[in-house]
Protein backbone atom coordinates (compact mmCIF):
# COMPACT_ATOMS: atom_id res chain seq x y z
CA UNK A 1 0.00 0.00 0.00
CA UNK A 2 1.38 3.40 -0.97
CA UNK A 3 2.36 5.79 1.75
CA UNK A 4 0.83 9.26 1.89
CA UNK A 5 4.21 10.73 0.93
CA UNK A 6 4.40 8.60 -2.21
CA UNK A 7 0.84 9.50 -3.22
CA UNK A 8 1.65 13.18 -2.66
CA UNK A 9 4.77 12.83 -4.84
CA UNK A 10 2.75 11.26 -7.64
CA UNK A 11 0.11 14.01 -7.41
CA UNK A 12 2.75 16.77 -7.46
CA UNK A 13 4.47 15.24 -10.49
CA UNK A 14 1.14 14.91 -12.28
CA UNK A 15 0.28 18.57 -11.63
CA UNK A 16 3.75 19.71 -12.77
CA UNK A 17 3.58 17.66 -15.96
CA UNK A 18 0.12 18.98 -16.79
CA UNK A 19 1.21 22.61 -16.32
CA UNK A 20 4.30 22.08 -18.50
CA UNK A 21 2.29 20.39 -21.24
CA UNK A 22 -0.27 23.21 -21.18
CA UNK A 23 2.56 25.74 -21.72
CA UNK A 24 3.87 23.69 -24.64
CA UNK A 25 0.41 23.51 -26.20
CA UNK A 26 -0.01 27.27 -25.80
CA UNK A 27 3.14 27.57 -27.92
CA UNK A 28 1.66 25.31 -30.62
CA UNK A 29 -1.44 27.54 -30.65
CA UNK A 30 0.86 30.54 -31.16
CA UNK A 31 2.46 28.74 -34.11
CA UNK A 32 -1.00 28.39 -35.65
CA UNK A 33 -1.54 32.16 -35.37
CA UNK A 34 1.86 32.90 -36.93
CA UNK A 35 1.06 30.52 -39.80
CA UNK A 36 -2.26 32.26 -40.45
CA UNK A 37 -0.52 35.67 -40.42
CA UNK A 38 2.23 34.44 -42.76
CA UNK A 39 -0.26 33.17 -45.35
CA UNK A 40 -2.17 36.44 -45.13
CA UNK A 41 1.06 38.42 -45.65
CA UNK A 42 1.90 36.27 -48.67
CA UNK A 43 -1.56 36.76 -50.16
CA UNK A 44 -1.33 40.52 -49.71
CA UNK A 45 2.15 40.67 -51.26
CA UNK A 46 3.61 41.58 -47.89
CA UNK A 47 7.04 43.16 -47.87
CA UNK A 48 10.09 40.94 -47.77
CA UNK A 49 10.92 42.37 -44.34
CA UNK A 50 7.54 41.43 -42.87
CA UNK A 51 7.74 37.89 -44.27
CA UNK A 52 11.23 37.38 -42.86
CA UNK A 53 10.12 38.77 -39.50
CA UNK A 54 7.44 36.08 -39.35
CA UNK A 55 9.99 33.45 -40.40
CA UNK A 56 12.24 34.50 -37.51
CA UNK A 57 9.31 34.43 -35.09
CA UNK A 58 8.37 30.87 -35.99
CA UNK A 59 12.03 29.76 -35.92
CA UNK A 60 12.46 31.20 -32.42
CA UNK A 61 9.19 29.63 -31.24
CA UNK A 62 10.04 26.19 -32.63
CA UNK A 63 13.46 26.38 -30.96
CA UNK A 64 11.84 27.16 -27.61
CA UNK A 65 9.28 24.37 -28.02
CA UNK A 66 12.01 21.88 -28.99
CA UNK A 67 13.80 22.72 -25.75
CA UNK A 68 10.55 22.38 -23.79
CA UNK A 69 9.89 18.98 -25.36
CA UNK A 70 13.35 17.73 -24.42
CA UNK A 71 12.94 18.99 -20.86
CA UNK A 72 9.50 17.42 -20.53
CA UNK A 73 10.67 14.04 -21.79
CA UNK A 74 13.85 13.99 -19.69
CA UNK A 75 12.03 15.11 -16.55
CA UNK A 76 9.31 12.54 -17.08
CA UNK A 77 11.85 9.73 -17.58
CA UNK A 78 13.64 10.67 -14.37
CA UNK A 79 10.43 10.99 -12.35
CA UNK A 80 9.09 7.71 -13.67
CA UNK A 81 12.20 5.93 -12.45
CA UNK A 82 11.81 7.47 -8.99
CA UNK A 83 8.12 7.09 -8.23
CA UNK A 84 6.88 4.78 -10.98
CA UNK A 85 4.77 7.35 -12.81
CA UNK A 86 3.69 6.41 -16.32
CA UNK A 87 1.97 8.75 -18.71
CA UNK A 88 0.31 9.04 -22.11
CA UNK A 89 0.19 12.81 -21.75
CA UNK A 90 3.53 13.27 -23.49
CA UNK A 91 2.73 10.92 -26.38
CA UNK A 92 1.58 13.78 -28.70
CA UNK A 93 4.91 15.60 -28.50
CA UNK A 94 6.63 13.73 -31.33
CA UNK A 95 3.79 14.33 -33.79
CA UNK A 96 3.34 17.94 -32.71
CA UNK A 97 7.07 18.56 -33.10
CA UNK A 98 6.97 17.14 -36.62
CA UNK A 99 4.04 19.38 -37.52
CA UNK A 100 5.78 22.46 -36.06
CA UNK A 101 8.89 21.87 -38.14
CA UNK A 102 6.77 21.67 -41.28
CA UNK A 103 5.00 24.92 -40.39
CA UNK A 104 8.41 26.53 -39.89
CA UNK A 105 9.59 25.23 -43.28
CA UNK A 106 6.51 26.63 -45.01
CA UNK A 107 6.73 30.08 -43.42
CA UNK A 108 10.42 30.26 -44.30
CA UNK A 109 9.44 29.34 -47.85
CA UNK A 110 6.96 32.23 -47.93
CA UNK A 111 9.75 34.58 -46.87
CA UNK A 112 12.04 33.29 -49.62
CA UNK A 113 9.24 33.66 -52.17
CA UNK A 114 8.67 37.26 -51.05
CA UNK A 115 12.06 38.13 -52.53
CA UNK A 116 10.82 37.28 -56.03
CA UNK A 117 8.75 39.64 -58.14
CA UNK A 118 7.53 37.22 -60.81
CA UNK A 119 3.74 37.42 -61.00
CA UNK A 120 3.55 33.66 -61.40
CA UNK A 121 4.70 33.31 -57.83
CA UNK A 122 1.76 35.31 -56.52
CA UNK A 123 -1.79 34.21 -55.84
CA UNK A 124 -4.28 35.88 -58.24
CA UNK A 125 -6.76 38.16 -56.47
CA UNK A 126 -9.74 36.04 -57.54
CA UNK A 127 -8.31 33.04 -55.67
CA UNK A 128 -7.20 34.82 -52.48
CA UNK A 129 -10.49 34.44 -50.60
CA UNK A 130 -10.53 30.68 -51.19
CA UNK A 131 -6.90 30.29 -50.09
CA UNK A 132 -7.72 32.26 -46.94
CA UNK A 133 -10.74 30.03 -46.28
CA UNK A 134 -8.51 26.97 -46.67
CA UNK A 135 -5.98 28.45 -44.26
CA UNK A 136 -8.73 29.13 -41.72
CA UNK A 137 -9.77 25.46 -41.78
CA UNK A 138 -6.15 24.29 -41.50
CA UNK A 139 -5.55 26.53 -38.48
CA UNK A 140 -8.86 25.36 -36.97
CA UNK A 141 -7.59 21.77 -37.28
CA UNK A 142 -4.38 22.73 -35.44
CA UNK A 143 -6.36 24.50 -32.73
CA UNK A 144 -8.69 21.51 -32.33
CA UNK A 145 -5.63 19.25 -32.00
CA UNK A 146 -4.18 21.51 -29.31
CA UNK A 147 -7.40 21.30 -27.31
CA UNK A 148 -7.58 17.53 -27.81
CA UNK A 149 -4.08 17.20 -26.33
CA UNK A 150 -4.85 19.20 -23.18
CA UNK A 151 -4.41 17.16 -19.99
CA UNK A 152 -7.64 15.45 -19.04
CA UNK A 153 -9.11 15.67 -22.56
CA UNK A 154 -7.04 13.01 -24.29
CA UNK A 155 -9.65 10.68 -25.74
CA UNK A 156 -8.10 10.23 -29.19
CA UNK A 157 -11.04 8.40 -30.77
CA UNK A 158 -13.50 11.15 -29.86
CA UNK A 159 -10.96 13.88 -30.64
CA UNK A 160 -10.51 12.59 -34.19
CA UNK A 161 -14.25 12.57 -34.82
CA UNK A 162 -14.89 15.74 -32.87
CA UNK A 163 -17.29 13.98 -30.44
CA UNK A 164 -20.23 15.50 -32.29
CA UNK A 165 -18.44 18.83 -32.59
CA UNK A 166 -16.03 20.30 -35.10
CA UNK A 167 -12.91 18.34 -34.19
CA UNK A 168 -9.63 17.69 -35.99
CA UNK A 169 -11.12 15.23 -38.48
CA UNK A 170 -14.00 17.56 -39.39
CA UNK A 171 -11.69 20.50 -40.12
CA UNK A 172 -9.24 18.29 -42.04
CA UNK A 173 -12.10 17.06 -44.24
CA UNK A 174 -13.19 20.65 -44.90
CA UNK A 175 -9.60 21.58 -45.79
CA UNK A 176 -9.43 18.64 -48.21
CA UNK A 177 -12.67 19.74 -49.87
CA UNK A 178 -11.46 23.32 -50.24
CA UNK A 179 -8.00 22.38 -51.50
CA UNK A 180 -9.44 19.96 -54.08
CA UNK A 181 -11.79 22.65 -55.42
CA UNK A 182 -8.93 25.18 -55.52
CA UNK A 183 -6.62 22.81 -57.37
CA UNK A 184 -9.29 22.17 -60.00
CA UNK A 185 -9.80 25.90 -60.53
CA UNK A 186 -6.07 26.59 -60.73
CA UNK A 187 -5.26 23.78 -63.14
CA UNK A 188 -8.20 24.70 -65.40
CA UNK A 189 -7.36 28.42 -65.47
CA UNK A 190 -6.01 28.97 -68.98
CA UNK A 191 -5.33 32.63 -68.19
CA UNK A 192 -2.37 31.42 -66.12
CA UNK A 193 0.85 30.08 -67.59
CA UNK A 194 1.51 26.39 -66.96
CA UNK A 195 4.42 27.19 -64.66
CA UNK A 196 2.24 29.56 -62.64
CA UNK A 197 -0.45 26.91 -62.29
CA UNK A 198 2.05 24.37 -60.99
CA UNK A 199 3.49 26.85 -58.48
CA UNK A 200 0.05 27.79 -57.21
CA UNK A 201 -1.01 24.15 -56.98
CA UNK A 202 2.07 23.41 -54.89
CA UNK A 203 1.28 26.38 -52.64
CA UNK A 204 -2.26 25.08 -51.99
CA UNK A 205 -1.04 21.53 -51.34
CA UNK A 206 1.53 22.79 -48.86
CA UNK A 207 -1.10 24.63 -46.84
CA UNK A 208 -3.45 21.63 -46.84
CA UNK A 209 -0.56 19.38 -45.75
CA UNK A 210 -0.59 20.92 -42.26
CA UNK A 211 -4.20 19.82 -41.67
CA UNK A 212 -3.26 16.32 -42.85
CA UNK A 213 -0.47 16.28 -40.28
CA UNK A 214 -2.83 17.39 -37.50
CA UNK A 215 -5.17 14.49 -38.27
CA UNK A 216 -2.20 12.14 -38.54
CA UNK A 217 -1.14 12.99 -34.98
CA UNK A 218 -4.56 12.05 -33.61
CA UNK A 219 -4.71 8.93 -35.78
CA UNK A 220 -1.30 7.71 -34.60
CA UNK A 221 -2.24 8.26 -30.97
CA UNK A 222 -5.57 6.51 -31.38
CA UNK A 223 -3.94 3.54 -33.09
CA UNK A 224 -1.34 3.34 -30.33
CA UNK A 225 -4.01 3.24 -27.64
CA UNK A 226 -5.95 0.56 -29.51
CA UNK A 227 -2.87 -1.62 -29.84
CA UNK A 228 -2.05 -1.21 -26.17
CA UNK A 229 1.14 0.73 -26.77
CA UNK A 230 0.01 3.84 -24.92
CA UNK A 231 0.68 4.07 -21.24
CA UNK A 232 -1.75 5.19 -18.59
CA UNK A 233 -2.45 8.88 -18.25
CA UNK A 234 -0.62 10.67 -15.47
CA UNK A 235 -2.91 11.72 -12.69
CA UNK A 236 -6.46 10.91 -11.90
CA UNK A 237 -9.51 12.76 -10.71
CA UNK A 238 -8.40 15.66 -8.55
Amino acid sequence: METQVRVAERSAISTSAEASLDSYLDGVANASMIFRTAVDAYLRDGSEGVCWQLARRIADLVRVLDDMQQTLEMRHAAQSAIVGVTSAMLDPLTGLGRMLKDIKRQITGFAIESGFTLSGRRVPAHLSAEVQELTDEVCAAIDALVEACRPGRQDWQRSAAGDGKRGVGWHEAQADRLSTALLRRILADEALHVEARLLLAQFVEEIDRVADQAESVVSELHTGSLSGNSTAVVGYSH
